[in-house]
C-alpha cells in the first residue's frame, strides 16, 4: 500500500499532492471511491407512507393511548373538581357555609 503525500496549503493548484481542491478533475483519477445509488424500487415506497401510517401508527398510537388518557382523565378530573369547589366557596351558599359571613 502506498502512502499518501503530504497535503500543501494553499489555494487550488497542483502543487504535488493527492488531494485536489474541491470540484478539480484535472488531477490523477483516486481509487477505491464507490458510487450509490437508490434502486427505483425504493423511490416508490413515499407514496405508500401514507397508508402503512394509517394502520401501523394505528397500531403503534393504540398501544400508548393508555398512558395518555389515563392521567389525562385523571387531570382533568382534578381541574373540573377544583373549578366547581372554588366556584362553590365564592357564592352565597360556600359564604355562609364557612362562617365567613359573619365577620
Amino acid at each position: 500500500m502506498k502512502p499518501t503525500l503530504a497535503r500543501a496549503d494553499g489555494m487550488p493548484g497542483r502543487k504535488h499532492t493527492y488531494n485536489l481542491w474541491w470540484g478539480d478533475k484535472s488531477g490523477v483519477r483516486q481509487k477505491g471511491l464507490v458510487q450509490y445509488t437508490i434502486s427505483p424500487w425504493q423511490t416508490k415506497a413515499a407514496p405508500q407512507m401514507f397508508r402503512t401510517y394509517l394502520f401501523n401508527g394505528y397500531r403503534r398510537l393504540s398501544g400508548e393511548l393508555i398512558f395518555w388518557v389515563i392521567p389525562f382523565g385523571i387531570g382533568y378530573g382534578i381541574y373540573s373538581w377544583a373549578k366547581s369547589f372554588d366556584h362553590y366557596q365564592n357564592s352565597k351558599a360556600g359564604h355562609l357555609a364557612s362562617g365567613a359571613a359573619e365577620h
